[in-house]
């Protein structure tokens, strides 16, 4: 009786002492199922902040850009670094956007000066106040497929979304440009690349955003109102 008592007791004791290899192994399996199971959920959740970030830069640059042209008086121009012809635009002469370290930045908002003043050129001269956004990562221009056919719903300068994902354009109509200017008023007008401005009206356009599994697309108005939309894949169009 007491050499069975023993056994019994020495075999709780073991019980009570930790896991066995059985157990460890099993507890292992779960977590790694656990965390097999959350990593893509982590990996989407982040994609959409950065997303988001990204379409919010783009936004803030509008308002920031409207904004310092009716507290200076000076014209303000937004650069994106879309592509064109192959190459990241910049501004009118072809200057790349950096920030301060000489990295490259996707947005660019330039104090260009007071118009008909010396340096009011639409070119990122050394003295002049500049802002610059950094880039987000795996956010790129365009829009996947769909909705590359369905522009935003207040972008009327397009019927299908440029593959550079500007619908911004010259004021004689040229299609994707990388800029827009912002009169001393905050009316945002059309350029092109010899600086030259167009009329009232001629600013409004749509700047779109693309990650792997989103879509943003940022729309000024020809008055300088900003709306940001994002496209709803399961009810297949833009909500705001």
């Amino acid at each position: 009786m007491n050499g069975e008592a023993g056994k019994q007791a020495a075999r709780a004791r073991k019980r009570s002492s930790g896991f066995t290899l059985v157990e460890a192994a099993v507890v292992v399996a779960i977590i790694g199922i656990v965390m097999a199971a959350s990593v893509p959920n982590v990996n989407r959740y982040f994609e959409t902040a950065r997303g988001r970030a990204a379409a919010k830069s783009i936004a803030d640059a509008f308002t920031i850009a409207r904004a310092n042209a009716i507290r200076t008086g000076n014209n303000q121009v937004v650069f994106f670094s879309v592509m064109t012809g192959g190459v990241p635009g910049g501004d009118v002469a072809g200057t790349p956007l950096t920030n301060s370290n000489g990295d490259p930045v996707p947005i660019l908002v330039l104090d260009d000066g007071a118009p008909g003043s010396p340096n009011q050129n639409c070119q990122i001269d050394p003295a002049e106040p500049r802002i610059t956004f950094e880039a987000q990562r795996d956010v790129g221009w365009g829009a996947n497929a769909p909705p590359a056919g369905v522009p935003a719903p207040d972008d009327d300068a397009v019927a299908v979304i440029p593959p550079n994902g500007s619908s911004f354009r010259a004021p004689d109509g040229t299609p994707n440009m990388n800029w827009v200017q912002f009169r001393p008023d905050g009316i945002p007008v059309a350029i092109d690349a010899a600086c030259n401005a167009g009329r009232l009206g001629s600013g409004g356009g749509t700047i779109y955003l693309q990650t792997a599994n989103r879509d943003y697309a940022v729309t000024l108005s020809p008055l300088g109102g900003v709306r940001v939309h994002v496209w709803d894949a399961a009810a297949g169009a833009w909500t705001s």
